[in-house]
C-alpha cells in the first residue's frame, strides 16, 4: 500500500508559521497592535500549538481527519490574525499599504471558518475522524449550514466594518429581511455545537479501552480552559489584556490533549493524572480550610499578643495532617475515578499475602495466571515451567 504524501501537512505548517511570524514582524515594526504584549505571545502559543499537533498526526496518522482539522483551525486564526494586524497597520499609516474589503472579509472569515470547524467538526469527529453513527450526519450539515450563514452575514452586513474606515460594498439596507436570518445566525450555531458536544458525551458512554481513554485526555484539556474562564470571571479586577492572556494560555490545552489523544502518547497515564488532580486539589482545599479554622478558633481563645504562636502552632498542626489526609484522600480518589489502579492494587498486595505460604507449585500457577488476567486482561494465558536439571533434588549417596 502506498504511503500518503506528507508535502501538503508540511507546506501548511510552514505557511501558518509564515502568517504568524509576518503578523508579530509587521505590528512590531509599526508600532500599532499587540506586537509586544504577552497576550499576542500567548496567542502564538496556541496558534504554533495547534498547528503542530494537526502537523504531527497529520504525519504519524495520515488518515484521521482530526489532523486536518486542526490545521484548518490554526490556518483560520492565523490568517485572521495576520490580515487584522494588517488592516489596522493600513488604516493608522493611511497610504503605506493597499487595503481594501476584500482583506476584511477574508479576515473575518478566516475567524468565522476556525471557530466553526473546532466548535462542531472537531467534536464530532474525534477521535477516530469518523462519525459516531450515520444518524449524526444531520448535526454535520447542520454545522455546515450554520457557517455558511455566518459567511454571508459577514459578506453583506450593512455599514462600517468594526468602526474602519472602509465600507461594504456588498452591504444589504437595514431594514432587509435578510438580515433577521443574519441575526439568529448565532443561535442557529448553538444547535450542532450543542449537539457535537453531546456526541462526545455519547462516545464515552460507549466507548472501552483505547477510546474512552482518549475521550479522557481531551476532557481534561477542556477542564482546563473551563477553569481559566471560570477565573477570569470570578476574580475581579483582571485587565482586558490578563483575561485574552489567561484565556489563550488554557486553550492552548485542548489541542495538547488531542494530540496526546490521538498519537497515543502516555495515553493510559490519564488515570494517575486525574487522581492526582483531584486528590492534591481536594487535600490543598481541607489543608487551607483546617489552617484558617484554627487561626480563627485559637486567635478567639488566645490573648491577642499571642498570635505568632497561632500561627506557629496551625502552621505545623497542618503539617502533621498532610501525610495521613494525602493517603486517606487518595485511597478514597482511587476507589472513586482510578478504580482499575485501585482493584490492581489490591489484588497484587493479595497475591503478595499468599506468595508468603503458598507450597503447592500448581496452586501458585492458577493464582499467578489469575492476577495476569486481572491487571493485565490478556486474550489468552499460559504458563510454562522451565525443568532445570540443577535445581532438582538429587538422592543421598549411599552410606551419606
Amino acid at each position: 500500500m502506498k504511503r500518503p504524501t506528507s508535502w501538503p501537512v508540511v507546506a501548511t505548517f510552514v505557511v501558518i508559521m509564515l502568517e504568524t511570524v509576518g503578523a508579530l514582524v509587521l505590528s512590531t515594526l509599526s508600532g500599532q497592535g499587540p506586537g509586544s504584549d504577552a497576550t499576542a505571545y500567548a496567542t502564538v502559543l496556541f496558534v504554533l500549538a495547534t498547528s503542530a499537533v494537526g502537523t504531527l498526526i497529520g504525519l504519524r496518522r495520515p488518515g484521521n481527519t482530526i489532523g486536518w482539522l486542526l490545521r484548518v483551525a490554526a490556518f483560520g486564526f492565523a490568517t485572521g490574525s495576520f490580515l487584522v494586524i494588517y488592516v489596522e497597520v493600513a488604516v493608522a499609516q493611511a497610504g503605506s499599504l493597499p487595503v481594501g474589503p476584500i482583506a476584511v472579509w477574508l479576515g473575518d472569515l478566516m475567524f468565522q471558518l476556525a471557530f466553526g470547524v473546532s466548535a462542531t467538526f472537531l467534536l464530532l469527529l474525534f477521535p477516530t475522524g469518523r462519525l459516531p453513527s450515520p444518524r449524526w450526519k444531520l448535526v454535520g450539515w447542520m454545522a455546515g449550514l450554520g457557517m455558511a450563514l455566518m459567511f454571508a452575514a459577514v459578506l453583506l452586513g450593512p455599514g462600517a466594518f468594526e468602526d474602519l474606515p472602509i465600507e461594504n460594498p456588498l452591504a444589504l439596507e437595514e431594514t432587509s429581511p435578510i438580515l433577521r436570518v443574519f441575526e439568529s445566525v448565532f443561535y442557529l450555531m448553538l444547535v450542532p455545537i450543542l449537539a457535537s458536544v453531546a456526541s462526545l458525551i455519547v462516545r464515552y458512554r460507549q466507548s472501552a479501552g483505547e477510546e474512552r481513554q482518549q475521550l479522557k485526555w481531551v476532557a481534561v484539556g477542556v477542564v482546563v480552559l473551563a477553569i481559566g474562564v471560570a477565573g477570569t470571571v470570578v476574580w475581579d479586577g483582571l485587565s482586558d489584556d490578563t483575561v485574552n492572556l489567561v484565556i489563550a494560555l488554557a486553550l492552548t490545552a485542548v489541542p495538547i490533549s488531542i494530540g496526546m489523544a490521538i498519537l497515543r502518547y502516555r495515553l493510559y497515564d490519564i488515570d494517575r493524572i486525574i487522581s492526582r488532580t483531584v486528590s492534591y486539589g481536594a487535600v490543598t482545599a481541607l489543608l487551607v480550610g483546617t489552617y484558617v479554622a484554627l487561626v480563627f478558633v485559637l486567635g478567639d481563645l488566645l490573648p491577642s499578643r499571642e498570635n505568632s504562636l497561632v500561627v506557629a502552632a496551625s502552621t505545623l498542626a497542618v503539617a502533621g495532617l498532610f501525610n495521613p489526609l494525602r493517603r486517606r484522600v487518595q485511597d478514597f480518589v482511587d476507589r472513586r475515578f482510578n478504580r482499575s489502579r485501585y482493584d490492581l492494587s489490591r489484588t497484587i498486595e493479595a497475591f503478595s499475602q499468599r506468595l508468603r505460604t503458598e507450597v503447592d507449585l500448581d496452586q501458585l500457577g492458577r493464582d499467578l495466571q489469575d492476577v495476569a488476567a486481572d491487571s493485565m486482561h490478556p486474550k489468552s494465558i499460559s504458563l510454562w515451567l522451565r525443568d532445570d536439571p540443577a535445581a532438582r533434588i538429587r538422592p543421598p549417596l549411599p552410606g551419606a
